[in-house]
């Protein structure tokens, strides 16, 4: 048998499927790393909040008596946290939304009375709380936060009703809030973590004129939980750190 050298046109052929298969190696490559960027590849509410497990923790300002969180599951997709460990029945109440895209707060119970919350109208924006547009109303609840972490930072300004079920009275509220995506985090206790950001300000009339009675950054650790950091604005400075967590 001969062996024949390639003809010219061979090699521009053989030339050519190099190109290409580099070319989509390259491009491969290229979808491999923004399929690693997408929104469901960044982690869920749950896994930095540990909302669907019965997770507690303890946090507090050094030195000082701690504080204490918890979660529990009161039904399909609806969960409640308690924020005293004094008054384990004082609790946030939180659905999951039909299409399980959002987490909604109902309200809160307190001082043996549930208050209910409302929403008028709400609003999305990025996350200097700009290009905001409205948010489809599901059953009057609020729009917390998404279930999917995004990769980019997102605003939710709330305008709203609080009813004291026990009287019937009502007072407004609005609550604005930018979250955004993870990022490396520390504190004393848990060193080289990955955290969420909620910024959050609450405006409300209850008693007094409209104002700004809470202003604060609340860190979320993966795989640890809420309160992982706090720095509080309103009413008045005050920082705290989370100390220990568990499951019960």
């Amino acid at each position: 048998m001969s062996l024949r050298r390639p003809s010219q046109a061979t090699r521009r052929c053989r030339t050519v499927a190099i190109v290409l298969a580099g070319t989509l190696a390259g491009t491969l490559a290229i979808g491999v790393r923004m399929a690693a960027a997408v929104p469901d590849q960044l982690g869920t509410y749950a896994d930095f909040s540990r909302i669907t497990e019965r997770s507690a923790g303890q946090f507090g300002p050094p030195g000082q008596p701690p504080s204490q969180w918890s979660w529990r599951t009161d039904g399909p997709g609806e969960y409640s946290i308690s924020w005293d460990k004094d008054e384990p029945e004082s609790r946030e109440r939180f659905i999951r939304s039909g299409d399980g895209t959002w987490l909604l707060l109902d309200g809160w119970s307190d001082n043996g009375t549930y208050y209910r919350q409302r929403v008028t109208s709400e609003s999305r924006g990025d996350g200097n709380c700009s290009n905001m547009t409205a948010i489809p109303p599901d059953g009057g609840r609020q729009h917390y936060v998404q279930w999917n972490v995004p990769g980019e930072s997102y605003c939710l300004d709330v305008h709203g009703t609080i009813t004291e079920q026990s009287s019937g009275k009502r007072f407004n509220f609005r609550h604005r809030q930018v979250w955004s995506p993870p990022t490396p985090c520390s504190n004393k206790e848990f060193p080289g973590r990955v955290c969420i950001k909620q910024h959050e300000i609450w405006w409300d009339d209850n008693q007094h004129p409209m104002r700004v009675t809470l202003d604060r950054d609340q860190y979320l650790a993966k795989g640890l939980g809420m309160a992982f950091t706090i720095v509080q604005r309103q009413p008045t400075p005050w920082s705290a750190e989370l100390r220990n967590v568990w499951t019960y």
